[in-house]
Order: structure tokens, then sequence, then C-alpha cells
């Protein structure tokens, strides 16, 4: 990138340089097949003319008119990273990989700029540009020694300093930090009618020497595999740090599989149950599998907070498979065993654990909600969640 006189970053056609591609080789660089190809494709014109992607079953739709399964193609895609709860991957493309409703909007990231030549200039070009733009004022920020304070750009920071930025585009840039590791957390909404900010942290360091699109998929690499070969070295032994193997490499065969155990708080088998259970029944399972999916997700992070929320969200929605209004009237009326009775007693009580959580407003003291004291109540959802799936 170039800068002209005013200090403003133009804008530049960008040649991705293989030579500048870190030790990493990614998998998300690899030649893709016909039919990946069409996939992108697919997705990308929608986006390009109205800047939303489409809904899954338009894509579903053109891809069967291609001879292609939709789906599998997706899930065909290349990603780096760990798939494993808790921990971060990025792919081609975002999308919720349990379930592919027909309205759901998957994404193409960035990393699709390198496939997909009407995507390059959104991507490969002026995403860049703005990710300098923010990298330049981190830098240039002059910490506060007494406190802390923290520094933003905002959509009107952009709008000012780039004429050349179309309504369209800015209003697309959450869209894309949202699924790009790194500057997803930066993120947050600001302001009136579609304003946003994004926070001037110090990850935006991780990304300070790259110029090209090639060169920030790389850099995603790196961090991933960092991320991996640390988690792997921690939780499995060392001794499978250098067999971890980032998408696929001829040259790299892992000679064992980690181990890796991560905690769940629902029991994997219900939600496979519940899973199975889908449209066998008149009661529609999509939320209920959604919130337990990411209860898992955030008892894996230690988030205590939002596991708090989750368990009180699942007491209060499943009620009506037990023919109940309400948990209160499932845990009197419903015919309990002696121990599940006992459970669901419990379950009750936690109700004001999590309203604690919830409704408690900021004071002086510390709070004293901990992750241990989530843990009791773990065996009496799956007890719910057991009696739930009997009755569907």
């Amino acid at each position: 990138m170039a800068d002209d006189r005013s200090g403003r970053v133009r804008y530049g056609a960008i040649q991705a340089d293989d030579s500048k591609i870190g030790r990493t080789m990614s998998a998300l660089t690899a030649q893709l097949d016909d039919g990946q190809l069409a996939l992108m494709t697919t997705m990308a014109e929608p986006y390009l003319k109205k800047g939303q992607w489409p809904v899954w079953h338009y894509v579903e739709a053109q891809l069967d008119r291609q001879g292609l399964d939709a789906a599998s193609v997706l899930k065909s895609l290349p990603s780096v990273g760990s798939p494993l709860i808790g921990q971060r991957s990025y792919g081609l493309a975002w999308y919720d990989r349990n379930q592919l409703a027909d309205d759901s909007r998957p994404v193409l990231t960035v990393a699709a700029g390198l496939h997909v030549p009407q995507l390059e200039r959104v991507f490969g070009v002026h995403f860049i540009t703005i990710l300098q733009y923010l990298i330049k004022h981190q830098q240039a920020m002059t910490p506060s020694p007494d406190k802390v304070e923290k520094a933003y750009v905002t959509s009107d920071d952009i709008r000012r300093d780039f004429s050349a930025v179309t309504p369209e585009f800015l209003g697309a840039l959450p869209g894309i930090f949202r699924h790009e590791p790194v500057l997803r957390s930066g993120y947050s909404t600001w302001g009136t009618s579609n304003g946003w900010r994004f926070e001037l942290n110090r990850e935006l360091a991780k990304y300070r020497n790259v110029s090209n699109l090639s060169e920030y998929v790389s850099q995603v690499t790196e961090i991933l595999l960092e991320e991996q070969l640390l988690f792997e070295a921690t939780h499995s032994g060392a001794q499978y740090a250098q067999n971890i193997i980032i998408g696929a490499s001829e040259d790299l065969v892992p000679t064992a599989t980690p181990a890796v155990t991560v905690p769940v708080y629902v029991n994997a088998g219900l939600i496979e149950e519940l899973e199975q259970k889908q449209g066998q029944t008149t009661w529609s399972l999509d939320k209920l599998l959604q919130l337990l999916r990411e209860l898992n997700d955030c008892y894996a992070g230690d988030h205590v907070y939002a596991c708090h929320a989750l368990v009180r969200a699942v007491i209060d929605h499943v009620p009506p498979i037990l023919g109940a209004t309400s948990f209160e009237s499932a845990v009197s009326n419903y015919k309990w065993t002696r121990t599940d009775k006992k459970y669901m007693a419990r379950l009750l009580e936690f109700k004001n654990q999590a309203d604690d959580v919830l409704h408690r407003r900021i004071r002086p003291s510390k709070d004293v909600i901990a992750m241990h004291d989530l843990l009791p109540f773990g065996a009496y959802l799956n007890a719910l969640l057991r009696e739930c799936i009997d009755k569907l």
C-alpha cells in the first residue's frame, strides 16, 4: 500500500507474494476443486450485489442444478486450527456445523478472497487497507502511566478518512470482523443507526507485518497453529506437539492422535439423542439444541456467567414437553421418580443462584459466584434432559 501526501492509505492492486508466507503451509491456500469453487462463487455473487450472504436454501438449489450436494461441498472446505470445543478454528467459510437451516446464512471469510476473484478487491484490497489503518492508529497510541485508557476507531473515522469507501463496504465491515480470528474481539456497536467502533487492542500487533491477503491468511494460520501447539502440549503432553498438522501437507504426517479430553456440562450422548429426535416430534428442538451446545462451549471456556444464564434458559424452556407451563409447575406436578424429584427441587433452587448472576447490580465488593458453584447442578440438568427425551 502506498500513502499519498494527505496521509491517507490509497487503494491499489495487491499481488500475493508466496515468498513472504511464513513457516506454516496453510490448507487455506491449497487449490480447490470445481465443486468447492462453484459453491463459493454462488455465495459470493449475491453478497457483492446486495451486501448480504444468501440464505442456505438458495445455495442448495443453485448447486443442485449443477449436480452437487451443497452441504457436503461446504463441509469439505479446508480449515485450520482445532475443532475442539473451546478452541479456535478458521476456514474459508463460517457456518453452524451442527445444523444448516434453510434460512441460515453461511458466510465466506476473508481467506476466501484467495480463491474467488470477485472477492479479491473487497477482501484482498479494501479489508487489508482498513487493517493497516487500525494497526497504524494502535501503534500511535500513547498509554497513560496512571490508568487504563482504551482507544477506538469508529465507523465515522473510516468514513471521514477514506472517501473511496462505499456505504455498502462500511456496512459490511462489522460482519467481516466478526468472522476473523483476533479481530472479532475488537468490534462492538456504537452510536446510532448502524454505527460501530473497533478497540485498538494489543492483539492487532499480531498483524503488524501483514501487507496483503496472502500474508494475512498465513499469519492467521500461524496464530492458530501456535494456540493448538500450546493446547496440545498442555493437555496431552509435549510429545504430540511436533506431530500437530494444520491442513493437508504430504510432508507432515502425524504419528499419533492426541487424546484430548474437553470438559462438557451436558452429556454428549443426550445431545445426540435429541438430534435424532429432530423432525420426529411435534416440538421444535432447534433452540434447545443450540442452548445445550452453547452451554458446553461456555463450560469448556470457563465462562461462569454465561453458563448460569444458559442453564436457567434451558430449565425455563423445556416444561411444555412435560405438560407444564413453568418449571415450578413441572417440579410440583410431574410424576418424577423419588431421586429425580430431589434433583428437580435442587434445580428449582438453582434459579435463585442464576438470578443472582443475572440481576444483581454492580457493587464495590467482588462477586462471589464461581465456576465450582455450577458443578453440582450438571447431574440434575442431565436428569431433566433424560426425562424430556424419554417423553418426546
